[in-house]
């Protein structure tokens, strides 16, 4: 749900677009036989926020095409988009939202990551959201959605209805505490796949102090499948932002619900999920109970930045069991500025996943250093090189992977768009 509150008008936007060549020494990502291949890249990264009486706009873009030049695979797109646009046909009473989510899937879960193994996946979602005064704090809102999830090869397309509604009271704009009910119908495309319907209640809490902000649901879901019983479990989302200091803040997630795959893809692009990448999403029409603990530290002070993460997270599938698999993601960044105009961005990231009903363990260790270098004000270079070593226990993708990127980028919006991603990226 998406409200337009009174709020000073805004616009901020930082991107950048880049171009330029890369080279990895083992595309397709096997043992033995490695082949190497160039690839052409173009890139954009994207912060936008808009906030005025009738508009209220977010969209965060990292996307990349790639062109194979050996011709090992066709060309693709890769990264992940999300926006949002609630429209004030009302405002702070009638508003419609649209918003629109994409990444990738997994078509084979048991295998790396490779053009051959991901796919991409689209959920659009839009929608009225009505919201009536109920006295001088309490509030009534009414809303709809009418969603679409897309494969790019999997017949796993799906429609989805959406209505629900919420009782609350705002003593304040910046907390807001309400009961929440929410009934869904999704139905496939294809007949093979099973339909399903999805019915929640809970309470939900947003605060939005001087150092902390909190967007949490506590609640209850209900699932049931064409043909099977109601399936029950505690609905919990609740994330945390903290400001330690003014140059430090910790950030916590704790969830678990019953979804599908792109309610996951949704989750991981608004929420405060450590780690990331195609391999956490499996293209599957079952849906499945996901529960989700993570925590990340973030520190930035004068020309240095550090980032440290940790999460956990386990999927438990209604039929596909051997899809169950549980995660641990370990994150740790650091960033610097070493003269007024080039800035040195390391990162390292541990997955360890374990498929709980198949005899299979992978653990991928990635590394990798990006140096900018803002010659002017919009114009820059940037040179990213990264290493991915993968180990797997029952499986056959092992694999070592080193590639280099070497792109100019073209800046505008302020100086925090030469922060941003690109050149490739962990794909």
């Amino acid at each position: 749900m998406a409200m337009i509150v009174g709020a000073p008008a805004r616009a901020e936007i930082n991107a950048s677009a880049e171009a330029g060549i890369g080279y990895t020494d083992n595309i397709r990502r096997v043992a033995e036989n490695e082949t190497s291949e160039t690839i052409g890249t173009m890139g954009l990264d994207l912060l936008w926020q808009e906030r005025t009486r009738r508009i209220r706009g977010d969209a965060m873009v990292d996307l990349n095409y790639y062109e194979y030049v050996d011709n090992t695979f066709d060309s693709e797109l890769v990264g992940t988009a999300n926006g949002t646009l609630a429209l004030g046909i009302v405002p702070e009473t009638l508003n419609w939202v649209v918003q629109d989510s994409f990444g990738q899937a997994q078509s084979d879960p048991f295998a790396a990551s490779t053009p051959e193994t991901r796919e991409d996946l689209n959920y659009f979602s839009t929608g009225p959201d009505l919201t009536v005064r109920l006295g001088p704090t309490g509030f009534g809102r009414l809303f709809g959605r009418w969603s679409s999830t897309n494969y790019e090869t999997s017949p796993l397309d799906a429609e989805r209805t959406t209505a629900g509604v919420a009782i609350g009271r705002r003593p304040t704009p910046r907390n807001e505490l309400s009961l929440n009910a929410v009934t869904e119908t999704i139905d496939f495309d294809n007949p093979q796949n099973t339909d399903y319907d999805r019915d929640s209640v809970f309470i939900g809490w947003r605060l939005d102090a001087s150092r902390t902000t909190i967007d949490a649901n506590m609640g209850y879901t209900w699932l049931q499948r064409d043909g099977s019983d109601k399936q029950g479990n505690a609905l919990i989302n609740i994330n945390i932002a903290r400001e330690m200091t003014a140059a430090s803040t910790l950030r916590m997630t704790l969830s678990q619900q019953l979804g599908d795959a792109g309610d996951s893809l949704r989750a991981q692009l608004t929420g405060n999920v450590v780690g990331g990448g195609a391999g956490q999403i499996t293209a599957t029409s079952d849906p499945f109970k996901n529960q989700l603990v993570s925590l990340e530290w973030s520190y930035m002070s004068g020309r240095t930045g550090f980032l440290l993460g940790a999460a956990h997270s386990k999927d438990d599938y209604e039929v596909a069991a051997q899809f169950n698999r549980e995660r641990n993601d370990f994150t740790a960044g650091v960033s610097r500025r070493i003269a007024s105009t080039v800035t040195l961005d390391l990162r390292a990231t541990l997955e360890k996943e374990k498929f709980t009903n198949v005899d299979q363990e992978n653990e991928e260790f990635r590394v990798g250093a990006t140096l900018n270098w803002r010659a002017w004000r919009t114009l820059g270079m940037r040179l990213l090189v990264e290493r991915i070593d993968r180990d797997s226990r029952g499986g056959s993708n092992e694999f070592v992977e080193n590639r280099a990127f070497l792109t100019l980028a073209y800046y505008w919006g302020g100086d925090d768009a030469a922060a941003l991603g690109g050149g490739g990226g962990f794909r």
